[in-house]
């Protein structure tokens, strides 16, 4: 019976040096400071879940102080706008909710709170332009999958100039509106027969010229990720190329928000 507790004792010693020695070593800038190399890297990083080098992470690893230095190894350290000012001040803010040790917030990578903008290069009547396309991450089947949710484009402001507005005679039912026929075969544009609510929906007119062949679709050329599931923030997340260190996928910007996450915001800071 004395050697069976001598055992556990000797147990329990390893396991908290084991602990102690993965605290400390994760503390160290060369076992934290690691590339992100995927958006799944990320979320494992943010919850505490994994070390950099893949392994399951310390229960320890997750109280306030440490998980506070861990996560701010996934923010762009090169931007300095993160060492003080308002910058500084909200990104403490954010990491003393997320590490709240009453209340630790973690992403779900199986949310729809997921989102990104890719810019696209597409050609529009040969003129060359970009495009930027909003997708949410949607789960179908216990698999998630993008999907198109919006799109802004700078051809999209020529469609929407102003133009002069045109009536049509009071009495045009009773010839089945034969003058609307007349003056659109002429060429008069159909929109100059709408009121002053009218908007273009900016995704289905991207569809249509898209699948018209009105616009040729190119090569994407970058993709900025945001991250909706703390409620009360977005995270921008971008990927940072870098030889070493801090790069990968990394928090760009943290905005503060009162309602529900806009496609507007996005696009506004994409």
């Amino acid at each position: 019976m004395r050697c069976f507790f001598v055992f556990i004792l000797l147990a329990a010693t390893a396991c908290l040096t084991w602990a102690q020695t993965a605290v400390k070593r994760i503390k160290t800038p060369e076992s934290t400071v690691q590339e992100v190399k995927q958006l799944d890297d990320f979320f494992d990083r943010f919850n505490a879940a994994r070390l950099p080098n893949g392994q399951k992470a310390p229960d320890s690893l997750k109280t306030a102080r440490i998980r506070v230095a861990y996560l701010e190894q996934l923010v762009n350290s090169e931007d300095t706008k993160w060492q003080k000012g308002p910058d500084r001040e909200k990104l403490i803010r954010f990491l003393q909710l997320v590490c709240d040790e009453r209340n630790s917030l973690f992403l779900n990578k199986f949310d729809e709170q997921i989102y990104c903008i890719t810019s696209c290069n597409v050609d529009y009547f040969g003129t060359q332009s970009l495009a930027d396309l909003l997708f949410r991450r949607k789960v179908f089947n216990d698999r998630h999958q993008w999907v198109l949710q919006g799109a802004s484009d700078p051809f999209l402001e020529q469609l929407e100039q102003k133009i002069e507005g045109r009536g049509i005679v009071p009495n045009a039912h009773e010839t089945n509106f034969l003058s609307l026929s007349n003056e659109l075969h002429a060429g008069i544009p159909l929109r100059s027969y709408t009121d002053s609510t009218f908007r273009f929906d900016a995704l289905s007119a991207f569809i249509f010229a898209v699948d018209s062949r009105l616009i040729k679709f190119n090569e994407c050329e970058r993709v900025t990720v945001f991250l909706t599931g703390i409620k009360g923030w977005v995270m921008k997340l971008e990927d940072f190329t870098r030889e070493k260190g801090n790069t990968g996928w990394l928090i760009s910007d943290l905005m503060e928000v009162k309602e529900e996450p806009s496609s507007k915001l996005m696009f506004q800071n994409r």
